[in-house]
């Protein structure tokens, strides 16, 4: 066995070991990641992500030891340490959200780095094994994604801690409906990833009031009012959000009440917007509002 045989095992024992999905990988899709990662030499010191940067890649330890920590560089935060075969970075790779901690390399350490597109396409290439992921990672996934909303952004763990322990993860497949018009609304969401559509029903039609994407939120109006859902919110890809009980949301802005003042102000502006928004209010508006159109390109057509 040569050297470069030998230290490729030496990097699949460390996927093998990493306690995360690693038992879970076919022998394939470890090798993906293999092919795609590149192998970094990392000196004591070292800061390899940057609490608040945009940065997708995902790190494999393979012989080290690395530092996780939060706060300013002044007055860090060490939350753990990381060893041989324990991985990082790879929520803010699934979620396209910046980096929530720092990571600093404390020993000389040798690390594979996947990029996110490789990474990506192993992990969703299988619903079983995102699944899996999206369980094992559920309390790091719900608060990246809460910190990711700038409600709540410069909150710290702990004062998140509640909104983490009781949220929930559920995905939505293409075309699947997330909330529905009229119907109670129960619950507060965060799209952790994908694209959906919020549309309001005419009649027999229904008109799009815009599409949301990771980082967004909806259902505030719902939680704070007790209203019914006001428009009807569906996956145009596979969704998956992160979604809060009223009684826990409204306790929480109860005991943050400069979070409940944000939230209501942007509740109230998106409210208003729709209401001036031009929408039509019923299918006859809607009908004369296309017969002008319509008039409109025929004259345009006729010049």
């Amino acid at each position: 066995m040569n050297k470069s045989e030998n230290f490729f095992e030496v990097i699949e024992s460390a996927i093998d070991s990493q306690t995360a999905f690693g038992e879970l990988l076919t022998a394939e899709e470890k090798q993906t990641l293999i092919d795609h990662g590149t192998i970094h030499s990392a000196m004591t010191g070292e800061i390899l992500c940057k609490q608040g940067e945009k940065d997708r890649r995902v790190f494999i330890i393979v012989m080290g030891e690395v530092e996780v920590s939060e706060g300013t560089d002044e007055h860090p935060l060490v939350i753990t340490h990381l060893k041989r075969g324990e991985i990082f970075g790879e929520i803010s790779a699934l979620i396209d959200s910046a980096r929530i901690s720092t990571v600093r390399v404390t020993k000389p350490s040798v690390l594979l780095i996947i990029p996110c597109e490789s990474f990506e396409k192993v992990i969703t290439g299988r619903s079983e094994l995102y699944s899996a992921i999206l369980e094992r990672y559920k309390n790091r996934l719900s608060e990246t994604a809460l910190r990711g909303v700038d409600l709540f952004r410069h909150l710290d763990k702990a004062t998140l801690k509640p909104l983490i322990e009781a949220s929930s993860i559920s995905g939505i497949p293409e075309g699947g409906v997330i909330v529905r018009e009229g119907e109670a609304g129960d619950y507060f969401y965060i799209i952790i990833r994908g694209t959906a559509r919020v549309s309001h029903k005419l009649g027999n039609s229904s008109i799009n009031l815009a599409l949301i994407h990771s980082g967004d939120y909806f259902g505030e109006w719902s939680v704070l009012t007790g209203a019914p859902r006001a428009a009807t919110v569906s996956a145009m890809s596979r969704v998956d959000v992160l979604r809060i009980g009223r009684g826990v949301m409204l306790e929480f802005i109860q005991n943050q009440p400069e979070v409940g003042e944000r939230i209501d102000l942007v509740a109230h502006n998106r409210r208003e917007s729709m209401s001036g928004s031009g929408i039509p209010e019923s299918p006859q508006q809607l009908e004369r509002m296309v017969k002008e159109i319509e008039d409109v390109i025929h004259k345009v057509m006729k010049d």
